[in-house]
């Protein structure tokens, strides 16, 4: 099974948390460190709910592969609106970090496209900058491992390197150092 979408919007992080005590009971209250991580959780399920809508929930292990767009910085474009020779191939090495987008993508998806967000298995996290006209969001695709056809993964199959003239960090054929 293959399931991809497009959500457009300014993608929002998950898994960052902020604590204060509560002064009037003294109890420590935990929170989402980022206020509008709800509304795109919520818009990230409604896609994904119009997209897997003729699936059935995924109850086996799957990989899920995010591009996130982002729009481009002011100062990568010139006063025409061209984008300065110097930008042209910029990946957005800041912040928000992929991992953190991506855990929003996973968390609003489960009870929607897959049973639950363990059945991930494999991730494939890419930022990108908005290209010409094209508006900043997230490519997303889910797929099982009977249909796996997303480049750079390994179908579940882990390579194992040969033990003969293997090195490690000791720089030996043996991981615990001796020759």
């Amino acid at each position: 099974m293959r399931i991809e979408f497009f959500v457009p919007g300014d993608a929002k992080t998950s898994g960052s948390k902020r604590a204060f005590l509560n002064k009037s009971t003294g109890k420590l209250i935990v929170a989402p460190a980022n206020s509008k991580q709800k509304d795109w959780q919520a818009a990230l399920g409604y896609f994904a709910d119009i997209a897997a809508r003729n699936y059935g929930l995924i109850t086996e292990p799957c990989i899920l592969a995010c591009v996130f767009y982002r729009l481009r910085p002011k100062n990568h474009f010139r006063t025409n609106g061209q984008v300065k020779p110097q930008f042209e191939n910029a990946k957005p090495a800041s912040k928000p970090d992929g991992l953190k987008l991506c855990r929003a993508v996973e968390d609003a998806m489960s009870k929607i496209v897959y049973a639950d967000d363990s059945l991930v298995c494999d991730h494939r996290i890419s930022k990108r900058y908005c290209e010409n006209g094209q508006r900043p969001g997230v490519s997303i695709t889910v797929e099982t491992y009977d249909n796996q056809k997303l480049k750079g993964t390994d179908n579940g199959k882990e390579e194992k390197p040969e033990r003969a003239g293997s090195t490690n960090l000791f720089g030996t054929g043996r991981a615990d150092g001796s020759t």
